[in-house]
């Protein structure tokens, strides 16, 4: 047994969304790393600011040297209240002349020739710091600035909250942007799943493919291929059930007429049923044969009540041999269709209540309208169809578990093709008292001129 495919969608989305979440974790990445060596190139910028500023105090007081940092290069460093910075004044040999001298010893001492930023750990904390070299009154001089990271680590840490809320969003989107895009893709797909689920068993027309995507349209050309070998390969049998049924009609009618004629029927009924059976047999292939489009006949607008009490005098041959009574409800009912496609429904219908109904039972046929449907039912007291065989009765040569009655199983489903073809739905059910079969033909009647309505 081969492996299961997985759906075009899903496949679709598994390929396309790791690609998007990792394209997606880069582009933080790269904005995070962005961001770092701009503060980083901030930070560097406030201290290379101060020492200049504290450069220009020195040789501005060239006896004086300042304690503390002068005020200004306070306010370039400091951005919080925790962060401290550390300063250290040497001479050209490496004493401090002023400034943190626990400070001082930790830092590297050498001749420098121009400003080097470093990274240090003084008790516990990380410094970022500056050392640069100049000369007051032609005296070397070397100055060096730290100052903690908590002000970069602080601004970090604020552009790394401000990128979650915009990336969480931006990642949403990104789903649903593919998941729309591949459902969108998909459409042409499910556009043509949904043609053909529309079309009925009959129904072999080519579809377009001018209507689908280049990449559907060998798929198009390949069902259309097969929709002209199915409808040549129905075509073939149903000419040939038709030419049987018409070889066989005349000579069972000839049997028939010579049973009815020197007494067989009377003297040996069951060959006059069998011969009987034969012949509504034949009618029914023929019948079947005839259930395709333009071949019941032109369109035309007729009396459906009428049709049923012209055709009654065919049932009632049948009905009398059963000794059963058939009772007629009809109002006027105009419709537009076929006459022969009912006459033909109408005649299965009748024979299936005869023949699956009590002997000497009664059959009601009513013909009514509701709202815009002309609506034709069938009752009989039979023993009904279970609601899970009903839908499978209208399958070919379909006969319910159980059944005693002599048929071959084309009644209803002759019924449903010419329904069809007329525009009506059939439908089974229970009759009112729960006793039998309740059996419905509707049609809408919005073709019927309002004058003969």
């Amino acid at each position: 047994m081969g492996k299961p495919v997985p759906s075009l969608r899903g496949h679709l989305l598994a390929l396309l969304l790791p690609v998007a979440v990792v394209a997606l974790l880069i582009s933080v990445v790269a904005v995070y790393l962005i961001a770092l060596n701009a503060t980083a190139e901030s930070l560097d910028q406030g201290l290379a600011d101060a020492a200049e500023i504290c450069v220009e105090e020195l040789r501005s007081h060239p006896d004086r040297p300042f304690a503390e940092l002068p005020g200004r290069a306070q306010r370039v460093l400091f951005a919080t209240a925790e962060d401290r910075v550390f300063f250290a004044l040497r001479d050209g040999v490496g004493h401090v002349l002023s400034g943190e001298r626990l400070f001082a010893e930790d830092l590297p001492w050498g001749t420098l020739t121009e400003p080097a930023f470093f990274d240090l750990n003084n008790s516990g904390y990380w410094l970022r710091g500056l050392s640069v070299v100049f000369e007051v009154g032609g005296v070397p001089r070397q100055l060096t600035l730290a100052t903690t990271a908590l002000k970069r680590e602080q601004l970090m840490g604020d552009i790394l909250l401000g990128m979650v809320a915009p990336q969480l969003a931006l990642f949403l989107l990104t789903i649903v942007l593919v998941w729309a895009g591949v459902r969108h893709a998909l459409e042409p797909l499910t556009e043509l799943r949904d043609e053909i689920g529309r079309r009925s068993e009959r129904d072999l027309q080519a579809l377009d493919p001018q209507r689908t995507p280049n990449e559907l349209r060998p798929v198009v050309a390949e069902i259309n291929q097969l929709f002209v070998r199915l409808d040549g390969a129905i075509g073939a049998q149903r000419h040939f059930i038709a030419d049987a049924a018409h070889q066989l009609r005349t000579p069972i009618a000839g049997l028939l007429a010579q049973i009815e004629a020197d007494g067989t029927a009377t003297s040996n009924p069951a060959l006059a049923q069998t011969a009987r059976r034969l012949a509504r047999l034949v009618a029914q292939l023929l019948a079947l044969s005839r259930a395709e489009p333009g071949v019941m006949g032109a369109q035309e607008e007729f009396d459906l009540a009428a049709l049923i009490r012209d055709a009654a005098n065919d049932w009632l041959p049948q009905a009398f041999r059963r000794g059963v009574d058939i009772r007629f409800e009809l109002a006027r009912a105009r419709v537009v269709g076929s006459p022969h496609a009912w006459r033909e429904m109408l005649a299965n219908l009748v024979d299936n209540a005869i023949r699956y109904g009590r002997p000497q039972g009664v059959i009601v046929v009513r013909c009514l309208i509701e709202g815009d449907d002309a609506v034709v039912q069938v009752d009989d007291d039979g023993p009904g169809i279970p609601a899970a065989e009903r839908e499978k009765v209208f399958e070919r040569f379909y006969r319910p578990a159980g059944s005693t009655a002599d048929g071959c199983g084309l009644g209803l489903p002759i019924v449903r093709a010419l329904a069809a073809r007329q525009g009506a739905k059939v439908s089974l059910g229970d009759t009112p008292g729960g006793s039998g079969l309740h059996v419905e033909l509707r049609v809408p009647r919005t073709a019927i001129r309002e004058s003969d309505a």
